[in-house]
């Protein structure tokens, strides 16, 4: 899938505080599920998002700037009975703007989802 967004933040018209967080987006997506067996099934899906900040406030950081996400995940879920289904997963992301330091996460869960 893909999806496109315009952000305008009030700082745009407050260029005193060097802040305006204005943007457009890409965000576009991609998910697998495989049935394994009956019971065991795999979903993996890929994320990737640009952001662009719009600022044209001279002093702000973001003026010019941009940022970039990838992500991923992968989960496993098993078909206990007709009533429960158990589902456990990895998620992996990055996330780099142009002007700082990017970020690695790595976040895991356990769920379970109840039929009656």
């Amino acid at each position: 899938g893909y999806h496109y967004e315009r952000g305008l933040a009030d700082g745009r018209k407050q260029p005193e505080l060097q802040d305006d967080i204005s943007y457009y987006n890409h965000f576009v997506t991609g998910e697998l599920e495989y049935e394994i067996t009956k019971q065991f099934g795999l979903e993996m899906a890929f994320h990737y998002e640009f952001n662009g900040w719009t600022t044209g406030i001279s002093g702000d950081e973001r003026r010019g700037q941009h940022e970039n996400v990838i992500q991923g995940d992968i989960a496993g879920r098993y078909q206990v009975n007709e009533a429960i289904q158990v589902t456990a997963g990895f998620q992996g992301g990055h996330r780099k703007e142009s002007f700082e330091q990017g970020l690695k996460n790595l976040n895991t869960w356990l769920g379970a989802k109840l039929a009656f």
